[in-house]
């Protein structure tokens, strides 16, 4: 009787544990594009209503928006959007997501004052980069945002 393994034993043994290897970077993948949507969408989505909170409380006696780029989603004074204002809050998506299909006129909502209701209704989508996954955060008349 021999006490050692042969060359295909270990060779089989490898092999299980490359494939194992693979599954789970692939897994731990997966997981990384979700955390990294879900991150994104729920920063978008709290700007959306910071907007929309300050509005409401007549911060500065002013309304509020929130402008979308492919790179990022900038919290404004006003009832429209001026790059390089001050007040602007800039929110830079990660490298690895993306704000695609934007359906708000001017690329924009801006929430009335008193009422918080919106001014033009739409919606935005955040899309992980060279993938599928994707949520759509849409805000309606009143101003209420959903994630779908």
């Amino acid at each position: 009787m021999k006490n050692g393994l042969t060359a295909l034993e270990i060779l089989v043994a490898l092999a299980i544990l490359a494939l194992l290897a693979t599954l789970s970077i692939s897994s731990f993948d997966k997981i990384q594009r979700v955390v990294y949507l879900d991150g994104a969408v729920e920063s978008v989505t709290s700007l959306i209503r910071e907007a929309r909170t300050k509005t409401l409380a007549s911060e500065d006696s002013s309304q509020y928006g929130v402008y979308f780029e492919s790179g990022r989603a900038v919290l404004f004074k006003g009832a429209e959007f001026s790059e390089g204002f001050p007040d602007n809050k800039t929110y830079v998506v990660p490298e690895k997501a993306e704000i695609i299909n934007v359906s708000f006129p001017l690329s924009s909502v801006v929430f009335k004052k008193l009422t918080g209701d919106a001014e033009g209704i739409g919606d935005v989508s955040v899309k992980i980069k060279n993938s599928y996954n994707l949520k759509k955060i849409s805000v309606n008349e009143v101003g209420l945002v959903y994630v779908e």
